[in-house]
């Protein structure tokens, strides 16, 4: 771009100036004008070539001023034919010196393919040699690994060794007292199978779970009266085994584990209320043994109030009146299974909770033969007050289906 603003501005330089040498030729030679006494048309050649000389000086002058590369073409020409001699011998020494470093070069590469050759040979036999001696070591470990085993297995040969010698001479030493009490323990089975025979020709005078005595023992804080009235109660139980098996029927009468006792002396020093016992035979007794009894105990309160309404059923009676019986069975068994349920303990043995006499049975068989065919329903009412001990009495109730009140105890 620079050169052909350059060039642009030499034409139109050069342009105006030939225009101008040309306006000066013409009037010079019009007007016939002579400069250093030359003819007019001498006069106007003259001016001519100035124009020219102008035209050709004021080109170098502009080219000489705008680029360096025509001031040195014009005044440095031989300097740079110098240079450019100078450059091109050490062009030459260069180029000369490229081919020897190609040759060297190619030299180098040939014994690098070759030493790369021996390297990676000389790797390969590394890696072998490693893979070897990696399989020397591991062999190795294994057996020091071998060896440290056998050596704790032989220590632990020895330890057993010497701990069966002592078992073989404690052995030796205690085979007499084993014969001796091998003797002991064969006299002592031929005591128990007497003993055995002894029990079993005894009749067994309390069964396992049947209660010895109860009773209630109210709250306080005095330990002494607690003891007393706990006292009482094993003192009932010791009056009614003598009473069943006189005063030589047992050894010890009543018999407490120690730790149970004490255990509730404590639950009832800690009671927030009155506490029913109930000694219970813990096992079977035949005579002459210790009664040997549990302490069951249990928050006292009132289950029923006198008159309260215990449980009901309606029966429909055969016209035969062939199972009044069975009717009276399944109603009682319900109301104690409903006393239970609401709290009343029952009888270890029998599982009952109540009493009834025979005159309340024979009233409802009555009743019920004279309501044969018909739906009756039939109710029990607590007779009195009933605490958790019991045991419950009832009045018992029976209406027709006409709401008619046929019995009442």
């Amino acid at each position: 771009m620079y050169g052909i603003m350059l060039i642009v501005v030499l034409v139109l330089t050069g342009g105006v100036i030939a225009f101008i040498g040309d306006r000066l030729g013409s009037k010079v030679g019009k007007k016939k004008l002579s400069l250093f006494g030359l003819r007019p048309r001498h006069t106007s050649i003259l001016v001519t070539i100035i124009t020219g000389i102008l035209i050709t000086t004021v080109t170098f002058g502009i080219l000489a001023i705008a680029s360096k590369d025509v001031r040195t073409a014009l005044f440095g020409m031989n300097k740079l034919k110098a240079e450019l001699n100078e450059k091109q011998s050490m062009l030459e020494e260069a180029s000369g010196a490229l081919v020897n470093v190609k040759n060297n070069l190619n030299t180098t590469k040939e014994e690098y393919a070759k030493s790369k050759k021996d390297l990676e040979e000389t790797q390969e036999d590394l890696e072998i040699a490693q893979q070897a001696a990696e399989l020397l070591r591991q062999e190795q470990v294994a057996l020091q690994n071998i060896n440290q085993e056998l050596w704790s297995d032989n220590q632990t040969l020895i330890e057993h060794n010497q701990s069966l010698a002592e078992n073989n001479q404690f052995l030796l030493a205690n085979n007499e007292s084993l014969k001796a009490d091998n003797l002991e323990l064969e006299k002592t089975n031929n005591d128990l199978q007497e003993g055995i025979e002894n029990i079993r020709e005894r009749p067994i005078i309390y069964r396992v779970g049947e209660l010895l005595a109860s009773g209630v023992i109210k709250k306080t804080d005095d330990s002494v009266k607690i003891q007393n009235d706990l006292n009482q109660i094993i003192a009932l139980a010791n009056s009614k085994i003598i009473d069943r098996l006189g005063t030589e029927g047992s050894k010890d009468g009543v018999w407490i584990y120690p730790i149970e006792y004490q255990k509730a002396m404590d639950r009832l020093k800690q009671a927030k209320g009155d506490t029913v016992i109930r000694l219970i035979v813990a096992a079977n007794l035949v005579k002459g043994d210790p009664v040997l009894t549990e302490l069951e105990m249990h928050p006292n309160r009132v289950v029923y109030q006198e008159n309260e309404f215990v449980y009901q059923k309606i029966y429909n009676v055969p016209i035969d009146g062939s199972n009044s019986e069975m009717l009276i069975s399944d109603f009682l068994r319900n109301v104690n299974m409903t006393a239970i349920n609401n709290g009343i303990l029952p009888n270890p043995l029998t599982g009952t909770v109540g009493v009834i006499n025979g005159n309340q049975i024979y009233a409802i068989e009555k009743a019920l033969a004279e309501n044969r065919g018909k739906d009756v329903l039939i109710s029990a009412f607590a007779a009195a007050d009933t605490e958790v001990l019991g045991p419950l009495r009832l009045h018992i109730y029976l209406k027709n289906e006409t709401e008619q009140e046929i019995n009442h105890e």
